[in-house]
């Protein structure tokens, strides 16, 4: 009506400053000058010593004229090397409001243009949208951990998982990586407000992202680090198979889908089991040559009888618990599909009305009378 008539049209009304609604719309933008001047800060010297702390890895080492590490605190050189340390959580948090930028973009300029043209349920476009990023994140955290576990050659020797404990020493593209997953973890939990989630949706996000945020910090702290490289990347390599077989599934994409989930029921077991023989393998018998009987904090080595059993526990309850529901899925499928086997073999077996009996009782019925 107001362009038949030439009239200027009515500009949606803006919430009001720091409402809920106004923080939800505008939290990428919020949190962007947020980092901004966090980076800004490194500009005047008074500052710089904050925004090192949030923008650059610490605890760093470079090696001196002897070939020795030394801490890298007051030395002009970029180090190389780094050990983890209370500063790191400085670190998390910035990378974490970065991950929230970063999940917005993705999220407006690529999710929600593919949902709105396939016209979802509210309760189907929050799903979609949750698998969208999780496969973004998925293909990214297996590529990343491929390329680390190929440059330190766990691949080619996988004693190296155990020898030489404990590992304090990680290279910077290492440690940013564990980091960065970290991170994305922790940004999952705002998320949940500014994606405006469903209440019965939370609990199952928060223990998700809960499970992954402590079985990394744990493998972190504990200078586990290059086993969690090859348990991570081979359980997002189930995760992405499944949350793209879930994605082409809202696409209605049905034999696609199909093949997908196909993949995955074959996928999803064989990574619990190899996750297993990994934590055996390591926990069990590599750090059980050189085991101590107390942890040793000065050290880093927390290769006790103690924390193994713990670690390898806790791993152990973790695969049965998610091969639970997916034991329960295939059950039910089977028990579906024999169903509609019973069904079909009784459609086929039953008998045809006998029209012609019918007939030639109503004729003889009018012959007696």
């Amino acid at each position: 009506v107001n362009r038949i008539m030439g009239m200027p049209r009515k500009k949606p009304k803006s919430p009001p400053i720091m409402s809920h609604e106004f923080v939800i719309q505008n939290h990428a933008d919020i949190l962007a000058c947020i980092a901004i001047l966090i980076v800004l800060g490194l500009v005047a010297e008074i500052t710089a010593k904050v925004s090192r702390v949030f923008v650059f890895l610490q605890h760093g080492f470079i090696k001196n004229e002897e070939g020795e590490l030394e801490p890298a605190v007051g030395k002009d050189a970029f180090p190389i090397e780094f050990t983890r340390g209370y500063l790191d959580i400085f670190t998390v948090l910035f990378q974490a409001m970065m991950l929230i930028v970063v999940h917005a973009v993705i999220q407006e300029y690529i999710v929600d243009k593919v949902s709105k043209k396939l016209h979802l349920s509210k309760t189907k476009n929050s799903r979609f949208s949750e698998s969208g990023q999780l496969l973004v994140w998925c293909i990214v955290a297996v590529g990343w951990s491929a390329h680390l576990i190929i440059k330190n050659g766990f691949f080619s020797n996988i004693s190296a998982l155990w020898e030489d404990y404990p590992h304090t020493i990680i290279h910077w593209e290492t440690k940013l990586y564990l980091l960065v997953q970290m991170a994305y973890w922790v940004h999952m939990y705002p998320e949940l407000y500014f994606q405006k989630a469903r209440k019965e949706e939370i609990p199952t996000r928060v223990r998700y992202y809960t499970l992954h945020l402590v079985f990394l910090a744990g493998a972190y702290a504990l200078n586990f680090w290059r086993v969690s490289l090859i348990m991570g990347m081979l359980h997002f390599t189930a995760e992405a198979v499944f949350h793209a077989s879930r994605l082409l599934y809202f696409a209605e994409k049905n034999e696609l889908a199909e093949m997908g989930f196909t993949i995955w029921r074959f996928v999803f077991p064989i990574v619990r089991l190899l996750i297993l023989a990994i934590g055996f393998l390591t926990f069990r018998l590599g750090l059980g040559r050189a085991e101590i009987q107390e942890v040793d904090f000065a050290t880093g080595n927390f290769n006790s009888p103690f924390v193994r059993i713990v670690c390898l526990s806790s791993l152990f309850v973790l695969q049965v618990w998610l091969m639970w529901p997916y034991t329960q899925l295939i059950v039910r499928r089977r028990n579906e599909q024999e169903e509609l086997k019973k069904k079909a073999a009784v459609l086929s077996t039953a008998k045809p009305k006998p029209v012609g009996k019918k007939r030639n009782r109503s004729c003889t019925a009018k012959k007696r009378n």
